[in-house]
């Protein structure tokens, strides 16, 4: 049974089994969105009450928060209506998961275990062991009704497996770039971890991220900003001690390759059509001849023969 939910508001992830600030709030109105908005919503409002961000019906905000309805059960409830048991959504299991592989990089002890740690295992310790080599977790998504199970590499940070580190960016879809907001040296050092991604992946498809959002700042944001903008990234701050915004950061990650795999397939379609154009012209064919050739989509011709012969 699929528990997680986007909250419309922050578009961050949310699931049934949580149980802190990403706890799903339903409003008097009937609408869910997530603990942590309520309470900005609730915190900005200067009136004795506040518009549902969803419907605009207002709601008075003196009631306490905690008497808002924690909608643990919205899924059951939902299922219950077309009657379907667990079992059943058990068996009927759905379409194979799309996998991608992404990978952290950045110093050591910026906090790369301990968001992937909070992700896959929703668990976190103020100790962790520093990684040797490269350690993997995974973690499954649901994004507009497809199933994502994304293989989350978590790289060393310390120089003297750097090396090491260069081999396990191969077959990489995204990257995050992970930099502690309360360690200038960290920050300093993200450009080498720039060029060494580059090194083996011509495009880069990922996402800046300050870690420890809960920490003292010692690294100016809108330096963060300028250096991701430069490097056509986008910037989040998270903190996995607080468990804020890491599926936001995921999702956002998770909507950047996506759309970088369909521009690349658009490109490759765009190309064999031209191809086929020029072919038409020479033996007088006609558009209608054109379209009715399959364009074949499988890369892997060495391994496995093409389905379009």
């Amino acid at each position: 049974m699929e528990e997680d939910l986007e909250c419309p508001v922050c578009l961050d992830i949310f699931g049934i089994n949580q149980s802190h600030i990403k706890a799903p709030k339903v409003l008097k109105c009937g609408d869910t969105i997530c603990k942590e908005c309520l309470e900005e919503i609730i915190k900005n409002s200067k009136k004795q009450f506040f518009l549902c961000p969803l419907c605009k019906e207002k709601i008075n905000k003196e009631e306490n928060i905690d008497e808002y309805t924690t909608n643990k059960n919205v899924i059951k409830i939902i299922n219950s209506c077309f009657n379907i048991s667990d079992k059943e959504i058990e068996k009927k299991g759905g379409d194979k998961p799309i996998q991608y592989n992404i990978i952290s990089l950045g110093n050591a002890s910026v906090g790369k275990t301990s968001i992937f740690q909070r992700l896959s295992k929703d668990i976190f310790s103020q100790n962790t062991i520093p990684t040797l080599g490269c350690d993997n977790y995974i973690y499954n998504i649901k994004y507009k009704n497809k199933k994502y199970k994304l293989t989350l590499k978590d790289s060393s940070g310390q120089e003297k497996y750097k090396s090491l580190t260069k081999s396990f960016l191969r077959n990489i879809d995204g990257v995050l770039f992970i930099y502690d907001i309360s360690d200038p040296n960290s920050f300093n050092d993200l450009k080498s971890w720039f060029e060494l991604y580059k090194e083996e992946n011509e495009k880069v498809i990922g996402l800046l991220i300050g870690s420890k959002c809960d920490c003292e700042r010692q690294v100016n944001k809108e330096e963060a900003k300028k250096f991701a903008e430069e490097n056509e990234l986008k910037y989040l701050e998270v903190s996995a001690k607080l468990d804020k915004n890491l599926r936001k950061a995921i999702v956002c990650l998770l909507k950047i390759i996506i759309e970088s795999k369909e521009n690349i397939e658009t490109k490759e379609i765009k190309a064999t059509k031209i191809k086929l154009e020029r072919t038409a012209s020479y033996f007088s064919l006609s558009s209608a001849d054109i379209d009715s050739v399959p364009l074949c989509k499988n890369k892997n011709s060495k391994k496995k023969k093409c389905e379009c012969g």
